[in-house]
């Protein structure tokens, strides 16, 4: 019995190692230039000038099939078009009310089977602060096909003396001529999971300045019924519960992800924590009201900075995670802005940290296979790369002002090949792919 212990430890404890050893993200120079692996660079292989009629981008993806694009403009427009030339296949209007000064219709996921995509609406185009809410378009002409219906905050706290439910029709009809609709909630994100069977929604409150903690994760059928409805709170070690849903830090990002082997949801909050919760605590954070007493899921990973400057090194509030293709390896980008944001990877069975890189304004992640990352900064003027994180090396780096920059929070992964499609400067795209 001994023996079969020892050799189970064993066993683990090489798996660890070798999954550990195996990957590592190259240097990256905050300031400066870096240097790109020649002989496995990655290139700009055209340059695609999408037909939009002039307008900006704001946002794109690939079909399944990686032929074509859909793409979004700061007019409130959607778009298909080819991506090897850009043709356009067909234009549809999604008028909302501007909130910001650069916004547009988001494209947040298109489903598996290529026939659907999830995005926003809004329930008056003409009011700026109504509230934007989950619909599913047709990849075949951009209509919508199904829309959900927009949700109410949950969010009640005794601690923090916040009821932000519903207050009834009365109550509402005087909040609203105050300006004060406390219970609206929009949109934030959406994605496919489980083949296209279901969706997970994170929601933020619409009040966004001063309510940065009043967040939520839905799950739903792609019929509209509502799996899953999960209250974003502190983990019981960090809470402090006379702040709102125990956060001391607000967080305008709410990275999440899907593990589809457990039916868990994932996600980093401003606590600079990474949150695993399952379907039995899903339930219990449902059913309770009060937010000091929901579930928060298990703390699964904490980054630890290591900048010399921080005095905190496990307050690195999460941007962005994503999940590797084997569903093993988690990538998540934390810490503060003005240089002391990175990118960690841990293993999500063993939870311990397989790598961090070094402090360079790490943002958006996404995964290329196991091996490759695309990997865009904070800012428009960051840095966007692409890195092999089985060699450390560098395949790809766009600098501000070069001739092959590409903007970092504006670039897709091809579902289908080895290729990136990045934003480029003129609302033209770029097509970057490895050497052949």
């Amino acid at each position: 019995m001994r023996k079969l212990f020892f050799i189970s430890v064993l066993a683990l404890t090489l798996a660890t190692g070798a999954n550990s050893g195996s990957l590592k993200f190259p240097p990256v120079n905050r300031n400066g230039s870096n240097a790109v692996d020649p002989a496995s660079a990655w290139r700009v292989a055209a340059r695609v000038k999408p037909q939009i009629d002039g307008q900006n981008i704001y946002s794109f993806k690939y079909l399944p099939d990686g032929k074509s694009l859909l793409i979004s403009t700061t007019d409130f427009y959607l778009f298909r078009v080819n991506a090897a030339d850009g043709v356009q296949l067909w234009k549809q209007p999604a008028k909302m009310m501007y909130q910001k000064e650069f916004d547009g219709p988001e494209i947040f996921d298109v489903s598996p089977d290529g026939r659907t995509f999830a995005s926003n609406a809004q329930t008056r185009p003409d009011v700026q602060a109504s509230e934007r809410y989950l619909v599913i378009r047709s990849c075949a002409d951009g209509s919508v096909v199904k829309a959900f219906a927009p949700e109410n905050s949950t969010f009640y706290s005794v601690r923090a003396d916040k009821d932000h439910r519903f207050p009834g029709a009365a109550a509402a009809k005087e909040h609203l001529e105050s300006g004060g609709a406390y219970w609206l909630m929009s949109i934030d994100s959406a994605r496919f999971i489980e083949g296209g069977r279901r969706i997970v929604a994170s929601y933020k409150n619409n009040m966004e300045g001063p309510n940065l903690y009043d967040r939520r994760l839905v799950i739903y059928e792609v019929s509209g019924k509502k799996s899953a409805d999960v209250q974003i709170v502190a983990d019981p070690q960090t809470a402090n519960w006379d702040q709102p849903a125990g956060f001391e830090i607000g967080h305008m990002q709410l990275p999440y992800a899907y593990n589809p082997r457990k039916k868990s949801l994932i996600f980093g909050t401003a606590h600079g924590r990474v949150h695993e919760i399952e379907p039995a605590a899903m339930a219990q954070n449902q059913r309770t009201a009060l937010a000091e007493a929901k579930s928060a899921g298990t703390v699964v990973f904490t980054p630890l900075s290591s900048s010399d400057d921080m005095q905190t090194k496990d307050r690195q509030t999460s941007r962005h995670l994503a999940i590797s293709g084997d569903g093993q390896t988690v990538f998540l980008s934390a810490g503060f802005e003005g240089g002391y944001v990175q990118l960690y990877a841990f293993g999500l069975a063993t939870r311990r940290e397989i790598f961090h890189s070094t402090l360079f304004d790490a943002g958006s992640i996404q995964v290329i296979g196991n091996d490759t990352l695309a990997v865009g900064g904070m800012f428009s003027g960051a840095k966007f790369l692409i890195a092999n994180i089985r060699g450390g090396k560098l395949l790809f780096v766009s600098e501000d002002h070069s001739a092959e920059y590409i903007h970092p929070a504006i670039f897709a992964v091809n579902p289908a090949a080895r290729e990136v499609a990045g934003l480029g400067s003129g609302s033209t795209i770029l097509l970057l792919r490895p050497p052949a």
